[in-house]
């Protein structure tokens, strides 16, 4: 009987690769403005060096550093000005001893000249003769060729998520246009009898459906495209038959409720009924999600995935990302960079479950006067919420995971907090 005989997270990922490993990845071709958010199905190298010439990061004039060693106030050293270096074209200036030439941000630096002087370390002499009463060193004030970007460096591999600063980095390439994977379709089914959608008022014994729409915000914010959120009933027909609608459009159905052992909990049957190899996980070894259901039906357009979360808010946030958000991410766009996690030291003692991984949900909240010993700027309160809340997970930053074989974690302790965002 499959019904909660649960794996551990690794055991559903090797899983997850059985089917998913060959997967072929499809591409689209974008333009720039629209790339933030997406992922790149392409390594980037700069075409060309950056700056492709000298040019000055300041206002003021180029000169020979030689010439400045020693100067003050009291006594400048006096240059004659040569002329000046106009934007957007190459100057044919050559600046020998006791010579400069004016050049405005971002300008060319004439030959001869090593580095540059503010404008505001100048004393004007009549026109062609300044005085200088700052020293300057050679390659102050100015870039030299290829000190932003080396030409055919690789600043971008595939599978890297475009963040919105890396626009600029990715324009400076010369990349108009990027090659991105394309997004992964998701169609989300909330089951129960219990649920009504946010519009309605709530009657006896009825909810809101919040799962649905926190979980279809996760996966957009990480790059998915939600196709649909619907709200069923707990009847084998209409559920079967949503699933089998949603399949041919979606690389993805999740389904919220359902999935733990009660009498109208028949989402395992519903999957396996579909085709084969039907339901491979029923029940994960964390706390909390444990009753989570991992199906997959293979068919001639490939392998489809069939994910029941748990319908408890909280615990179906977390699972689904622990391993919704990681399966979307590894096989339809190509992202395995590690998760970005901050440090932190726990507020009090939190105690793991029993013989399963454990993911606590924290606040963060800075550290007023770190001491010089102190391990980290962030205390990280933990979340004391039944998974049936909602407003504790609109209050947590993130979460801890805690090993299976672990006690918990103790009060100064570090832990890493993976942060609840987009990523």
């Amino acid at each position: 009987m499959k019904l909660l005989k649960v794996d551990t997270i690794v055991e559903v990922q090797e899983k997850l690769d059985l089917y998913f490993r060959d997967l072929v990845k499809e591409e689209e071709r974008i333009s720039l403005r629209d790339a933030n958010g997406r992922y790149l199905a392409e390594d980037v190298n700069a075409d060309l060096n950056l700056p492709a010439f000298r040019r000055s990061v300041v206002d003021g004039y180029a000169v020979r550093g030689a010439d400045t060693f020693g100067v003050s106030d009291s006594a400048p050293v006096f240059l004659d000005v040569k002329g000046s270096v106009d934007m957007g074209v190459t100057t044919e200036l050559i600046i020998g001893p006791g010579e400069t030439a004016y050049v405005p941000t971002g300008g060319m630096i004439p030959e001869g000249a090593d580095s540059m002087v503010m404008i505001e370390h100048v004393d004007h002499l009549g026109d062609t003769v300044i005085g200088v009463n700052r020293p300057t060193a050679p390659n102050a004030d100015l870039m030299n060729i290829g000190d932003d970007l080396k030409a055919g460096q690789r600043y971008f591999q595939k599978g890297h998520r475009i963040e919105t600063k890396d626009i600029g980095l990715l324009a400076a390439c010369g990349k108009e246009k990027v090659s991105v994977y394309r997004k992964p379709t998701m169609t989300i089914l909330s089951t129960g009898d219990e649920l009504v959608a946010p519009s309605q008022t709530p009657g006896p014994g009825q909810i809101r459906d919040i799962n649905a729409y926190a979980i279809a915000a996760f996966a957009e914010s990480a790059g998915a495209q939600v196709l649909s959120v619907s709200i069923l009933r707990d009847q084998w027909g209409p559920l079967r038959e949503a699933i089998l609608q949603a399949l041919p459009e979606s690389d993805l159905v999740i389904l919220s409720g359902g999935s733990s052992a009660g009498a109208k909990d028949m989402t395992a049957q519903v999957i396996d009924s579909l085709g084969k190899p039907g339901v491979i996980t029923h029940g994960l070894a964390i706390k909390p999600g444990k009753p989570t259901i991992i199906g997959i039906l293979s068919g001639e357009k490939g392998n489809k995935a069939i994910i029941g979360l748990p319908g408890h808010p909280l615990s179906s946030i977390i699972v689904y990302d622990v391993v919704v958000n990681g399966f979307l991410k590894k096989y339809y766009l190509g992202n395995e960079e590690t998760t970005k996690t901050i440090s932190a030291m726990m507020a009090e003692n939190v105690h793991a479950g029993e013989g399963r991984e454990t993911y606590q949900l924290v606040t963060l909240l800075p550290i007023d006067k770190p001491g010089a010993d102190c391990r980290a700027i962030w205390r990280a309160e933990p979340i004391r919420a039944k998974s049936g809340s909602i407003l504790q997970l609109a209050a947590a930053d993130g979460y801890v995971v805690i090993p299976a074989g672990a006690e918990g974690v103790y009060e100064d302790q570090v832990v890493q907090v993976i942060p609840l965002v987009a990523r």
